[in-house]
């Protein structure tokens, strides 16, 4: 069984997982406009849409994920080790 071959991640794996998350999350919290744009265009949604409402749920998505990349970098080194150390939004990285 491969799983069980696997070590177990230690409690410092998991917490420069949540600094490198909260990093990921800062410089590419903007990425969400475009990444918004382009999953409604694909759904068809008309102009109109595409050019009122998506740039407002996109930047909305991008505080949303720049906000919980601060809140990720500045608690990593203050968790305990029973804090799940999952992460806040899904998916957990934009790219």
């Amino acid at each position: 069984d491969p799983d069980i071959d696997l070590p177990k991640p230690t409690g410092l794996e998991k917490r420069l997982t949540k600094l490198g998350r909260g990093l990921s999350n800062i410089l590419f919290g903007w990425a969400e406009i475009p990444v918004t744009f382009d999953k409604k265009l694909k759904q068809g949604k008309p102009l109109s849409y595409l050019v009122g409402v998506v740039p407002v749920l996109g930047t909305a998505r991008a505080v949303m994920r720049t906000g919980t990349g601060v809140f990720e970098t500045v608690s990593f080194p203050f968790s305990d080790k029973e804090v799940n150390f999952d992460a806040v939004l899904e998916p957990e990285y934009i790219f």
